[in-house]
Formats: C-alpha cells, sequence, structure tokens
C-alpha cells in the first residue's frame, strides 16, 4: 500500500515536471519563431528602405538630364553629391583637375570624395563610380542621336547612385576599414583611342605617387552599369589577375545571398577606372555588366534599369566591405 502511495506521489511530480517542460518548450520555440519572424522582417524593411533609397538618388539623377562635363546636369550631380557628403560623410573632399582636350583648349574636372571612418583602422577601401556621362553617343547609327550627349542612367547613373546609397549606410553602419566613395570625373569623356578617357581615376592613381606607399589603398573597387534589368556580372581578366581574392570574396557572398547576376565566368577584358590602379599595382576590381544592350545610345535611360539589381550588388557590397578587418597583410594594415 505504501509502494503505491510513493509511485502515485512520484507519477504526480513526474507528470508536473512534463507539464512545466512542455510549457517551457512551447514558449521556446514560440520565442524562436518570433525572432526569425523579426529577423525575416527587419532583412525585408531594411531592404526595402535601402532599394527606395538608391532607386530615389536614379530618378535625381537622370531628372539632372547628361551629366557631360559643363553640362547643366554635371553641375547639379556635383552639387547632389556634395550635400550628400556634407550630410553623412566624416569628410567631404573636392580634388579638381584640368585636362588638354585639343591644342586650344584645357576643361576643368573635379574627382568627389567621401570619406567614412573606420571602427579598425588600417588602409582604405576605395569604393568608386565614374558620375560623368558620354558626351555623344558613338553607338547610336543616326548623326542626329550620334551628336547628342547620353543620358547614361545605367552607364554612370546606376553605380552613382549605390554610392550615395552607401554612404547612408556608412554613415550609421561603419565598416571594420575606412571607406572613401570616390566620384570619378572624365571617364567616359573622349572617343575611343583619343586618350581622354578614364581621365578622373587617372589622375586620383597619379597623385598618390606623392604619398606614402603605407596610406594607399587596400582595395579599390569600381562599379558600374549595374542597373541592367537583365543584370550579369562576370569576372573581368585584369581583376581576376590583380585582385583574385578579393573577387574571390565578393562571388561567394553573392552565392551565399543567393545573388544569380553574378556569373563566375570570366568574359571580358575592360579599361575603366579600376586599370590605372591596377597598373599600379593595387588590387583593383571592377564589377559591370558589360552585355548591356543601350551601351553608349540615346536609349539608356531609367526604364531600362532596375532596383532589384542595384539593391543586389549594394547588398554584395556592404557585406564584402565588412569581411575585411584591419588585419596586417603583406607588411601592410
Amino acid at each position: 500500500m505504501e509502494d503505491l502511495k510513493e509511485f502515485r506521489s512520484n507519477l504526480k511530480i513526474f507528470n508536473e515536471m512534463k507539464r512545466l517542460f512542455l510549457k517551457n518548450l512551447s514558449i521556446l520555440i514560440l520565442g524562436v519563431c518570433l525572432v526569425l519572424i523579426k529577423t525575416d522582417t527587419s532583412e525585408a524593411i531594411y531592404g526595402e528602405k535601402y532599394s527606395q533609397i538608391i532607386w530615389s538618388y536614379l530618378e535625381k539623377l537622370c531628372a539632372l538630364g547628361p551629366r557631360n562635363p559643363g553640362s547643366k546636369g554635371y553641375l547639379g550631380t556635383i552639387e547632389l553629391i556634395r550635400r550628400v557628403g556634407e550630410k553623412y560623410a566624416n569628410r567631404v573632399m573636392e580634388k579638381p583637375f584640368w585636362v588638354q582636350v585639343s591644342e586650344k583648349e584645357k576643361i576643368r574636372m573635379v574627382n568627389l570624395e567621401l570619406q567614412f571612418t573606420g571602427t579598425e583602422g588600417g588602409a582604405p577601401i576605395i569604393i568608386g563610380s565614374h558620375f560623368d556621362t558620354r558626351p555623344f553617343a558613338d553607338q547610336e547609327i543616326e548623326l542626329e542621336k550620334k551628336n547628342k550627349p547620353i543620358l547614361g542612367a545605367n552607364d554612370g547613373g546606376s553605380s552613382t547612385a549605390v554610392l550615395l546609397g552607401l554612404a547612408h549606410f556608412l554613415f550609421q553602419h561603419p565598416a571594420p576599414r575606412p571607406i572613401h566613395l570616390v566620384f570619378f570625373d572624365g571617364e567616359d569623356y573622349g572617343t575611343n583611342g583619343s586618350g581622354l578617357n578614364l581621365l578622373g581615376s587617372t589622375h586620383y592613381a597619379q597623385s598618390l605617387l606623392e604619398t606614402d606607399r603605407r596610406s594607399w589603398p587596400y582595395w579599390v573597387l569600381i562599379l558600374d552599369m549595374i542597373g541592367d534589368k537583365d543584370l550579369q556580372i562576370f569576372k573581368e581578366t585584369y581583376s581576376l589577375k590583380g585582385s583574385g581574392r578579393f573577387l574571390d570574396q565578393i562571388y561567394s557572398i553573392a552565392e551565399k545571398q543567393k545573388v544569380s547576376s553574378f556569373k563566375p565566368q570570366s568574359k571580358f577584358t575592360i579599361l575603366d577606372d579600376h586599370y590605372p590602379f591596377y597598373k599600379m599595382g593595387i588590387p583593383a576590381t571592377v564589377l559591370i555588366d558589360f552585355d548591356y544592350p543601350y551601351w553608349h545610345t540615346q536609349e539608356d535611360t531609367l526604364d531600362k534599369c532596375s532596383p532589384e539589381s542595384m539593391f543586389s550588388v549594394f547588398s554584395v557590397v556592404i557585406e564584402t566591405i565588412s569581411s575585411f578587418k584591419s588585419v596586417l597583410v603583406s607588411g601592410r594594415k
């Protein structure tokens, strides 16, 4: 009889413990679910926020008109970049330079640089884009269209908008290393073979020769034509040669984020704003969709671009720059 009482008592205790265990387990599962829901919702809100910011900047750039040097759109773009920098960056630098465009004519151009302090220090990462547009549409057949400057919604516009979006992000979320957002002038100024292209990046790279090598950029990442609705970014040849491990990191993160527009094959060899840095032995990468059918035509307009494409590149870039800590690499930080 005593054994039966003890058994019933133990059973009661066991059932109570079971009830408490199941209750706590339910609370734990509910808590995990709420965290996951909150995380998914936060990521969705975060994505929507920056996608809208970037697209809004592209709309503003296109509303300004063509950005060929000296034009109203060009001057308006410089003012827009300046305002964003003054609001969000730790430091804004304007670096003017003169270019001999003919025997009798020199024109003034300017690179704009928005500097953001990193949480760990070290040599900076440059993220660059040209903001200018071509003064003529050399891929057009009709002479009337050929002689007009292009709008450059994708060519120069999409990447400039992403850099302006990065300024918002870095203001609130500093990267480990200092980040310098550089808006290069004169990338698209001259005809092919004229020697009047990549003007801003060449001037910037050459000016580094006057500085201490220890202050040179840790890495240069150039964005160009990243707004195409049918975005396809292949590995560019000079980028592979000069910045292989950086390129591998980008594509690894793109794969992790399931961004299918990053294609792991090599397809093009391109002279873009990364090239002057590549020639100096500085790791330099360009992310570009060179299959864009409206390149250097009057049809490079806002309707050909996609906020999803631009945000996908933005998302890969911010995770990539966050992954490069300020550690000693080959004697340099």
